[in-house]
């Protein structure tokens, strides 16, 4: 019985140890199966840099911030140290330390938890490669184990070690001997010396305790560690530890990265980089971005809007619904026009998600009058087509659009006058003559993208003003004006120079699309009619005191404020509006009942002034060093005079000159015939008969007239308004005729300003009246003054 007993104890005790191996091997299996597979691991993830164009590093993309280097590229001095501090027997164990496993079981056992590593190097790459560094259990550290032996089965000793240190932590957001190298001593890990190599080695074990920027005598105490077990292992002589231990451990942070300066830009590269690669590529794979930003022109855009924000030319304000983001916004925009590069870029004021240089689609008000009077002379005519500008009669015949500005009227202009004070009917008259599918298909052409299908109605000439159905952004409006100063050649807008891949390998060149859209002589003259803008018109603010060209823009309602404009070598644009499309006038007022952002102490309006004036600012720093080019003359451009008020040639009696350019074949042959001899008539204006001696002084006006043809010609202002008791008073027409010196003077509608046509269309003019003014004095005393006036008025003349 005793014996069969024993018997059934010890089979028991088999059994149960069996079951329990089985157990243990089946929970090993399990728990080895769902170890990550190491046989084509290759590093972990590394940081993506971007660089400028002047190769600063702007910024770093990553899940880990780490750079490769190749172990031959590592000194010996950081490989020993490491080895000496971590794992005195790296190059003779197989990925476990036997020895000191159950040291530290025994430790963890008493602690009734893990507190003491049995780590070999190559456990610790397999714990940083692969696995959350938080977490410390048995399981994973039978994972650890297991992966360590397929690390020294599949790869050897020398890639190990570089796959380690390329991995490890070593405090702040450093991953890596360079980045950490870079991080604390703003050099490259090959240029350290050995006491920055034994500080680097004793980082792993408490990386931002003994980091030199948190606490430096901890880090002198580790780094003087590693040093005497390196003394200790034969790696370093006495004297050299000695030395090592005297120097000062003097941290000199990297240059701090750049992309606080364009952090839209950033984002916009970024951008690209995910849609052409993929997230995990850009934040894990190590590329090396190189951009077209220009970190100088960059900052000087930054420091400019913060002058105009500090002055007060540009309000700071606060929409309720628009929570903390400050009103009105802005964007920047500046293009190498020659090869399409982006050398500065301002998304809006602060540091939000709306990249409103690139995706603000808003409405260009007078800044798309360019492509108007491009589609015109590119056509044939020239900066001195006369074009006339009096008020038309809408669709109804009941009002009169579009109107001008202050509801001036000018008469007979140039396109470079029209242009210069950014003339609304002008501008409408061109687009009505060459049609607004071909003014849509010059800028089309130009780099404007944004059309609308009602865009495209034959009578959509709001088109001229800039009533886009969608709007146009600033990227596109300073793409599109830089095709002037590229001679008519446009070129996409790019961001992004080069891509290489971790190993150094191009993976991306960039070739921007480039197109011939207009002739050099039609860029020219535009270009030239644009400069004429800044010299005597409504861009005097961005004035540089060399070559440059631009126009403003302000839309309806003062919402889009704009001023896009270029030198021969750089395009920018500037908007500034609302997000809300809010009205841009300012009321708020301080505690003394002052406006905040007076002006001429009333009310501050937001329009393409301030925006020209930031563009003003900005570029004068840019250029403020560059040597002075001008924009390339074309040989078939010539000069020619010419009268303003018929496009012809002058004669001798031309009262007023102009030179102006043209193309060679274009030159005007025809001599000015409306012009002659000009008499000074004395007129009674309640009459408007010739005076005679009878008439009071308080009635009688002179007027001048051309001698042959009797037309009256200026200098005179005529006001107009409507009477119409139907509409309230600030809808009714009203305006003023300015008419020019030697100008024929336009009889016009007495209340809407249009000018009175005969049979055949043609413009009928003011003439000197043919008859005496019978109604002050008609007897015969009264008759024979008449004579003696009428003769001493000839004689006058």
């Amino acid at each position: 019985m005793r014996k069969n007993r024993k018997q059934y104890i010890i089979s028991a005790i088999i059994l149960i140890f069996a079951l329990g191996f089985g157990v243990f091997l089946g929970a090993i299996t399990w728990i080895l199966q769902a170890t990550p597979d190491i046989s084509n691991y290759k590093g972990s993830y590394e940081a993506t840099l971007i660089y400028s164009a002047d190769g600063q590093l702007l910024t770093k993309l990553f899940k880990e911030n780490r750079i490769y280097v190749p172990l031959e590229r590592i000194p010996d001095d950081l490989k020993n140290a490491i080895v000496a501090i971590e794992d005195t027997n790296f190059y003779v164990h197989h990925g476990i330390d036997f020895w000191g496993i159950p040291r530290a079981l025994i430790t963890n056992i008493k602690e009734g938890k893990i507190v003491q590593g049995f780590s070999t190097i190559t456990m610790q790459l397999a714990e940083n490669a692969l696995f959350n560094q938080q977490e410390r259990t048995y399981y994973r550290k039978i994972q650890e184990i297991y992966l360590a032996l397929q690390f020294e089965r599949l790869y050897t000793k020398p890639e190990i070690l570089e796959m380690y240190l390329n991995e490890i932590f070593l405090g702040h957001s450093a991953y890596g001997v360079e980045t950490a190298s870079l991080q604390y001593f703003d050099k490259h890990v090959w240029e350290l010396d050995l006491s920055q190599c034994a500080l680097l080695a004793g980082l792993p074990k408490a990386p931002n305790y003994y980091s030199p920027i948190n606490n430096l005598d901890a880090a002198k105490f580790r780094r003087n560690v590693v040093l005497n077990r390196m003394l200790e292992l034969g790696y370093i002589t006495k004297e050299e530890a000695e030395k090592a231990k005297s120097e000062e451990i003097v941290v000199k942070q990297s240059t701090p990265e750049k992309d606080n300066i364009a952090p839209y830009f950033i984002r916009y590269v970024r951008d690209q980089l995910i849609d052409r690669f993929g997230a995990q590529m850009v934040y894990r794979g190590g590329l090396k971005v190189y951009t077209t930003l220009d970190p100088d022109m960059q900052e000087k855009a930054n420091t400019s809007i913060k002058e105009a924000l500090t002055v007060g030319y540009i309000p700071s304000v606060k929409r309720e619904k628009l929570g903390d983001t400050l009103q009105p916004q802005l964007a920047l925009i500046t293009l190498d026009p020659a090869t399409g590069a982006i050398r500065a870029m301002i998304g809006g004021r602060g540091n939000d998600q709306f990249n409103r240089s690139i995706q603000a689609v808003r409405q260009p008000g007078s800044a798309f009058k360019p492509f108007v009077y491009t589609t015109a002379v590119k056509t044939g005519d020239s900066p001195g087509t006369v074009i006339n500008d009096m008020p038309l009669l809408d669709k109804s015949g009941e009002n009169i659009w579009p109107t001008n500005f202050q509801d001036e009227y000018r008469g007979y202009v140039t396109y470079r006058t029209a242009l210069i004070h950014s003339i609304n009917v002008a501008a409408v008259k061109v687009i009505k003559k060459f049609g607004v599918e071909n003014t849509i298909k010059t800028a089309l052409d130009m780099g404007i993208t944004t059309f609308q299908k009602p865009d495209y109605e034959s009578d959509h000439y709001s088109l001229a003003l800039g009533g886009l159905n969608k709007g146009v952004t600033p990227l596109e409006m300073a793409s599109a004006y830089g095709v002037f100063a590229n001679q008519g050649i446009h070129v996409e807008p790019f961001a992004i120079t080069k891509i290489m891949d971790n190993k150094d390998q191009t993976i991306y060149q960039s070739h921007p699309h480039k197109e011939i859209v207009l002739s050099e002589e039609t860029s020219y003259l535009m270009t030239d009619m644009l400069s004429s803008v800044i010299k005597y018109g409504t861009g005097w603010r961005a004035d540089l005191g060399r070559p440059v060209a631009g126009k403003t823009g302000t839309t309806n309602q003062y919402t889009d404020a704009w001023f896009v404009g270029f030198t021969p070598d750089l395009v920018t644009a500037v908007w500034i509006g609302e997000d809300n499309l809010q009205e841009m006038v300012y009321t708020q007022r301080n505690e003394q009942g002052q406006y905040l952002y007076s002006e001429n102490g009333g009310p501050r309006t937001i329009s393409s002034s301030e925006a020209a004036q930031l563009w003003g600012d900005y570029m004068k720093k840019v250029v403020k060093d560059r040597q002075v080019t001008y924009f390339n003359v074309p040989a078939d451009i010539v000069q020619k005079e010419i009268d303003p008020v018929t496009g012809l040639l002058p004669n001798q009696y031309t009262p007023k000159v102009e030179t102006e350019l043209f193309r060679s074949e274009n030159v005007p042959t025809r001599v000015d015939s409306l012009h002659g001899p000009v008499q000074t008539v004395k007129i009674d204006k309640t009459t408007n008969q010739l005076a005679t001696a009878g008439c009071p002084d308080d009635v009688i006006v002179e007027n001048n007239y051309i001698t042959g043809n009797n037309i009256r010609v200026g200098p005179v202002t005529i006001n107009f308004k409507e009477n119409n008791q139907n509409k309230p008073v600030n809808e009714l027409i009203k305006g003023t005729y300015i008419v020019d010196t030697g100008e024929p003077v336009q009889k016009i509608d007495p209340e809407t300003g249009v000018p009175q046509r005969d049979s055949s269309g043609n413009v009928i003019y003011e003439l000197k009246p043919d008859e005496k003014c019978t109604t002050h004095g008609g007897t015969p005393q009264s008759n024979l003054i008449n004579n003696i006036w009428n003769f001493f008025q000839q004689q006058s003349q």
